[in-house]
């Protein structure tokens, strides 16, 4: 079944139910950050452990995008995103009833296994359901799902915690979840042409060594230093085993990830500046709430409320955004999207003090994540338009694996400097401050790097090559 066979009443219902499925599983992978210390106080753990609740959901992530594209010609949308969401759902139960920590652990993994086929699987859907002149439009949408949740969950976690104890969390997730699997069985149907194919196990052997391994090693690498011999072994295997996935794929007559797609110029340069504007969505997220908290003292609450503008204005401009790219294309927008970010990011690095009023803190964020609403969605869309129809599911994977492995990576090496004066016993907010502003500054050269990078791009609309 195409899209085109189904009522336009249909259709929207189908776009919904995938946005609000992508929305909760990017949701929940930031929902328990603000539990941490409940968490630890439960389960006797220390800092160290307890971040693993986030890693380990990144990292199953990373390591099944790549595979989905693989599903999407295998499997029929309707199976796919059911399986997903069932898995997200049981992941979601065993976290609600974990004892230990430990089984805890597993629960993240069941859940960003669900997540990590349903992201790639929504953009997919997506490109399908609207026609290519309204593909801006579309990812305007997706960027409420990718963009805002990640900045709305601290909060929404805060005031939870501030009343309930942190399975609460769960406990909300749960029956959205279980109503949202219902909706897909009664109304989803498939719009993905499925193929014939082969799964290569070395292909996902290779991958999860690479990606998982990397990740690992970078985590740890901001804990124990290079000299520490499971972190130096952890991004040797990773690096040595990513390479061998390149040239296997690259071999392959049927890869499960199309990096071909990396040949399209226009598409190789949106995967890496997809990179460098998603480090800087996430880092500003973590980096101002710790700043709120270790820097001004102020409660974990007040950590998650700064971020509630900015994600009012990354939903709003995340739609306007898409309507711009429909009409003016890529390049204008994404140049615009980085002139923001960079006078923001700039802005972070000069103002930011100890007793910096919290409304302009506020209002930079705003700015700041104005321009990544700018830039995120009409940049994808640039590099997807640039693809052939048969071609989409691969690009989305190779984007979104580009930005969920890239985006970690540039994260732990921005907080890095932010780590480097705050790892005491005792934090110093004069001290934790310095970091601060010196990440910041690091994120404003990436920020004009992205500029400079988007001036490349092609000033029209890209059009599709016809199959």
């Amino acid at each position: 079944m195409t899209s085109t066979s189904l009522s336009r009443l249909h259709r929207r219902l189908m776009v919904a139910i995938t946005l609000s499925a992508s929305f909760l599983s990017v949701l929940t992978q930031f929902l328990l950050i603000t539990a941490f210390p409940q968490i630890m106080d439960e389960f006797s753990i220390n800092s160290t452990d307890v971040q693993w609740l986030t890693t380990s959901f990144m990292i199953t992530a990373a390591i099944l995008i790549p595979i989905t594209a693989y599903f999407i010609d295998r499997f029929q949308t309707r199976t796919l995103m059911m399986s997903a969401l069932f898995l997200f759902f049981i992941g979601t139960l065993v976290g609600l009833i974990a004892p230990t920590f430990p089984i805890l652990l597993v629960g993240r993994v069941i859940q960003g296994i669900g997540s990590g086929i349903m992201i790639p699987l929504m953009q997919t859907v997506l490109f399908l359901v609207y026609p290519k002149e309204k593909r801006g439009y579309a990812m305007g949408l997706a960027g409420l799902v990718i963009n805002v949740a990640p900045a709305i969950g601290p909060p929404i976690s805060g005031l939870l915690i501030e009343y309930f104890e942190w399975r609460a969390l769960f406990l909300l997730t749960l029956p959205i979840a279980a109503c949202i699997l219902l909706l897909v069985f009664l109304f989803m149907r498939n719009i993905t042409e499925q193929r014939k194919t082969d799964i290569d196990s070395l292909s996902i052997l290779l991958s999860t060594v690479g990606f998982g391994g990397m990740l690992y090693g970078f985590n740890k690498l901001e804990e124990a230093g290079l000299a520490d011999v499971v972190t130096l072994a952890s991004l040797i295997s990773g690096a040595l085993a990513l390479a061998l996935f390149v040239v296997r794929q690259l071999r392959l007559a049927t890869p499960i990830l199309e990096l071909r797609v990396l040949k399209v110029p226009v598409f190789a340069l949106v995967a890496f500046v997809s990179i460098l504007s998603f480090s800087l969505l996430i880092s500003t997220e973590t980096i101002l709430p710790m700043y709120v908290q270790n820097a001004q003292q102020f409660s974990a609450y007040y950590g998650g409320l700064i971020v509630m503008p900015g994600a009012l204005t990354l939903a709003v401009m995340s739609l306007f955004a898409g309507r711009l790219f429909d009409k003016y294309g890529g390049k204008i927008i994404a140049i615009i999207g980085f002139v923001l970010l960079s006078l923001s990011t700039l802005g972070f690095h000069f103002i930011l003090d100890l007793d910096t009023p919290f409304a302009i803190t506020m209002v930079l964020f705003m700015i700041s994540m104005g321009g990544v609403a700018l830039i995120n969605m009409p940049i994808m869309t640039t590099g997807i338009n640039s693809l052939p129809d048969e071609l989409i599911p691969h690009g989305t994977a190779v984007i979104n694996t580009a930005r969920q492995f890239g985006g970690s990576l540039g994260l732990t090496f921005i907080i890095s400097f932010i780590s480097s004066v705050g790892s005491g016993s005792e934090i110093q907010p004069p001290e934790y401050l310095t970091g601060v502003k010196t990440a910041f500054f690091v994120a404003f050269l990436l920020a004009m790097t992205g500029l400079f990078l988007s001036l490349f791009l092609e000033k029209k609309k890209e059009v599709a090559r016809s199959r």
